[in-house]
């Protein structure tokens, strides 16, 4: 009996692979911060008391790693004083549940600092104010001793349970409860043992000292820093201004003509908008071409259309179809003759409605539609049911939010928009790095797509999942030099998908304005180039996404 349990063991070992934590939300990872103390306060990042902080970027001679990344905190004990530390306001709803999820963050310390113990804090909003109240909010502790016991100094990673954080005051209701419908993540803080507090086990940060800390993270799982590795794919597609003149196939030969002979790397979907009316007008007349969307099937390309719901003008004050509008049937005949457009097509078009509802910026977004997210279930639904209605068979629906709600409110939750998997078979998301007037926070690829990503593929993991639109602004002038450049950003994005989000299936490129533009600069061109073209994981042609058409 003994010899079989003991042969079960070693099978388990043998057969059973361990669980890769999964990343849930990024905290920070300093990627878009720079030295100055600008940067950080943009970015919600502060020191208090005894501590300086700086923004550094890593040595020739630091571990290189995927999570690490170029740039990292780093804070000095500057007076010594009995207190200080440093931290990032968040102020956002943030699922987290202390059964399960880790906080994770990386530290370095040099040898002669010896041991320093850390106070890790996490504050919660109970009463929805919005901002910290010991007397109505929950703060959760967890002390930390950070020791050398390497040979010489060297980064490590710490990974903690939530569930050994405990609540510190008698303020809020006592349960951990950051969740997207109840209860904000205000703050993380770390603070450093007082000088004067001899109770405590552990050493302070003294003066003169400093420690350096890294990609803050929450993950569900224990977090071990490893990439994870992964048999997948993913291909690739683009939006370029030829879709504004209807040349759709132009888009992927010009595109694939910037990087020969370099690669002989070929696009599997070319991407085009469509709205109601180009012309200024506010009657519906905008419909697809059956020839032109023809001649990019003809060329090995899968077309994917959006279909935009309002009509292209420069005039604020004309009325644009809502949600209630299109649901009323008033357009009933504009979406009937589209499908038969459609259906008259030689193949698979991919058609994405109703798109970055979470935002603000469309007239059917949930926050211009009385905030009522059944409203954008109702509306999914009642378009897909004409194609359903007409019979078209050779159109594949994609339900895609944008990487991060705007705003941040309990009735933007992106899944209580979901139409249900009869209505949609791929999901998507558009990530930015500097969308928006002037020049938005700069923020890493991962740290943008990572929590949307880990929703959806938690709540739908039999959905194969596009990045329907991403693309980074180059940096400004006035920015630092010492700031991450969008190179290194398009590096990271190779990276992240291929370490964190093997689900991606589709990675398209949005090729518009001259600092959004793959080739705004040589160096972006050369870094698409190396760690997107001349990159195994990603593919050419239509051969890896032609399974999930039929």
């Amino acid at each position: 009996m003994k010899i079989k349990i003991i042969l079960f063991i070693l099978l388990c070992f043998i057969f059973i692979k361990p669980i890769n934590a999964q990343l849930k939300f990024i905290v920070e990872d300093f990627e878009g911060l720079s030295n100055g103390s600008t940067d950080m306060q943009k970015n919600g990042v502060f020191s208090f008391g005894n501590i300086k902080a700086i923004i550094n970027q890593k040595k020739p001679e630091y571990n290189y790693s995927n999570y690490l990344g170029e740039r990292y905190i780093t804070v000095k004990n500057e007076i010594n004083k009995d207190f200080g530390g440093w931290g990032k306001g968040i102020g956002l709803n943030v699922e987290l549940d202390p059964a399960k999820d880790h906080l994770n963050f990386y530290v370095y310390q040099p040898i002669e600092n010896g041991s320093t113990t850390l106070k890790v804090q996490l504050q919660e909003d109970d009463n929805d104010s919005n901002i910290y109240e010991s007397e109505q909010d929950d703060e959760w502790i967890f002390t930390q001793e950070i020791k050398n016991d390497f040979p010489t100094a060297n980064w490590q990673l710490i990974s903690i349970p939530l569930s050994k954080f405990k609540d510190s005051n008698i303020g809020g209701d006592g349960i951990f409860n950051c969740t997207y419908k109840n209860g904000k993540l205000l703050c993380f803080i770390i603070s450093f043992k007082d000088l004067s507090d001899k109770k405590t086990v552990g050493n302070p940060l003294k003066n003169g000292q400093a420690m350096s800390f890294d990609f803050i993270c929450f993950s569900e799982g224990e977090f071990s820093g490893a990439a994870k590795n992964t048999d997948g794919f993913c291909s690739l597609g683009l939006w370029s201004k030829e879709g504004n003149v209807a040349n759709f196939v132009e888009i992927g030969k010009n595109f694939e003509e910037l990087f020969k002979p370099d690669s002989k790397k070929k696009l599997g979907v070319v991407h085009f908008f469509q709205p109601f009316a180009i012309d200024g007008g506010s009657t519906q007349n905008h419909y697809p071409s059956i020839d032109r969307i023809n001649k990019v099937i003809a060329e090995d390309y899968i077309p994917m259309i959006t279909l935009e719901n309002h009509f292209t003008t420069t005039d604020p004050n004309m009325k644009q179809p809502n949600l209630y509008s299109i649901i009323e049937g008033h357009f009933d005949s504009f979406f009937g003759y589209w499908a038969n457009q459609i259906k008259q097509v030689k193949g698979i078009v991919f058609l994405r409605i109703l798109h970055e509802f979470n935002g603000d910026w469309y007239p059917w977004s949930i926050a211009n539609n009385d905030k009522d997210p059944k409203l954008l279930i109702k509306a999914y639904g009642y378009i897909h049911n004409i194609f359903k209605q007409n019979n078209v068979t050779n159109v594949k629906f994609i339900w895609c939010p944008n990487s991060m709600s705007v705003p941040q409110e309990k009735w933007n939750y992106i899944m209580d928009a979901y139409p249900g998997d009869e209505f949609v078979d791929f999901v998507g998301l558009d990530i930015y790095n500097g969308a928006g007037l002037n020049a938005p926070i700069w923020a890493s690829f991962r740290r943008v797509a990572i929590e949307n990503y880990f929703i959806l593929t938690e709540q739908l993991p039999d959905k194969p999942l596009f990045i329907c639109e991403t693309a980074s602004r180059e940096r400004e002038n006035s920015e630092s030099k010492s700031a991450q450049t969008k190179a290194e950003w398009i590096k990271q994005q190779s990276e992240a998908i291929k370490s964190d989000m093997p689900k991606v299936k589709l990675l398209n490129w949005f090729n518009e304005k001259s600092t959004f533009k793959i080739n705004s600069s040589s160096d972006s061109r050369n870094a698409f180039l190396n760690y997107i073209l001349k990159d195994d994981y990603f593919k050419s042609g239509t051969t890896y996404l032609l399974p999930y058409t039929r």
